[in-house]
């Protein structure tokens, strides 16, 4: 089964902050520019879209037999050695940790019902 995620840690505030910089560009010039229609905000604002429903469609842990697969946006997929472990849940949301290498964590978040 597929899960979507979202990344947490150094990676994900690094890698989120700069697909929010696009987003708050496009506003500017949307809003400072005197014309009705101002293109490089929209030419920005679709680049922001794009990488964000790539970000989105990219970003999962998937069950495959007896294997855990684990695929971000900024990297191939990695076959989990290890279990992740459940670090805290509040109502829907569900934070994991899970070693990558012996230098390399991950820590993400599913949002997900009960049951």
């Amino acid at each position: 089964m597929k899960k979507h995620l979202f990344f947490l840690g150094k990676a994900g505030t690094s890698y989120y902050s700069w697909l929010m910089v696009l987003l708050f560009i496009s506003l500017i010039i949307a809003l400072e520019g005197n014309k009705a229609i101002m293109w490089p905000a929209v030419i920005i604002g679709s680049i922001f879209l794009v990488i964000a429903i790539y970000t989105f469609l990219c970003s999962y842990i998937k069950e495959e037999k007896n294997s855990l697969l684990l695929k971000l946006p900024y990297k191939k997929k990695v076959v989990l050695t290890q279990k992740p472990q459940k670090v805290a849940s509040w109502h829907a949301f569900h934070i994991y940790h899970v070693e990558l290498s012996k230098y390399e964590a991950v820590n993400y978040m599913i949002i997900q019902k009960k049951g």
